[in-house]
């Protein structure tokens, strides 16, 4: 699985950012100041620079009207798709206009509609979603846990290994039922048959794995 590393302007969490080799690295906009500070070269520059208030002199800089359909980050996103990449973290994904933070998590949506996996990573908390899947949470994982449908009236739900333990049941939109889960020191899977959710990890431990969810 191909690793897609975005960095835009918004909260960054450096001691949490720890590119690999083999990872593809894109800086959104400002956020190619945030890897310039880190000594760290982007393998591509994406953006309209209204935010950073300069074209970076950067040999792989792809520059956007400030007029255009998507956001920065959206761009970015469809520019790791091209390159192959199936696993997406958004860091500076959160922070600043709240309007952003929500748009950064409809390109998390749009990635699991593609049968990809995205995170945005702040230092307190990871959001991600999921559609006809499963996410598998090892063992070490400790803190909350919340699933929260988006873009349907409902989602259907299995979660296992728990607090609160759901079989196939259905998460209404206009009812916060599934705020605050917990791990118990169990390894634990939620599975979205139905719908999707918005998962908002506030715990400490490893990100899930995705698989396929077996039927709807």
């Amino acid at each position: 699985m191909k690793t897609c590393l975005l960095v835009g302007g918004g909260d960054f969490y450096a001691g949490g950012f720890k590119p690999e080799k083999e990872n593809l690295i894109i800086a959104v906009d400002a956020g190619y100041e945030r890897l310039t500070e880190l000594g760290i070269n982007p393998d591509l520059v994406v953006g309209d620079f209204d935010s950073l208030g300069f074209v970076p002199d950067h040999p792989n800089t792809e520059t956007h009207p400030s007029v255009k359909d998507d956001t920065d980050t959206m761009l970015a996103v469809i520019k790791g798709i091209e390159a192959g990449c199936d696993r997406f973290l958004i860091y500076g994904g959160t922070g600043g206009r709240i309007a952003h933070t929500l748009g950064n998590i409809q390109v998390l949506a749009h990635l699991a509609n593609e049968g990809k996996q995205g995170f945005i990573i702040d230092k307190d908390y990871v959001i991600t979603t999921a559609k006809d899947c499963t996410l598998i949470f090892p063992k070490e994982n400790s803190g909350y846990i919340s699933v929260i449908p988006w873009g349907s009236k409902s989602c259907t739900v299995t979660l296992k290994g728990l607090k609160y333990e759901l079989d196939r049941a259905p998460l209404p939109c206009d009812r916060p039922l599934g705020i605050s889960n917990e791990f118990t020191g169990k390894a634990a899977k939620i599975t979205v048959h139905e719908g999707t959710a918005i998962i908002i990890i506030e715990s400490s431990g490893i990100l899930p794995e995705r698989e396929e969810a077996n039927g709807k």
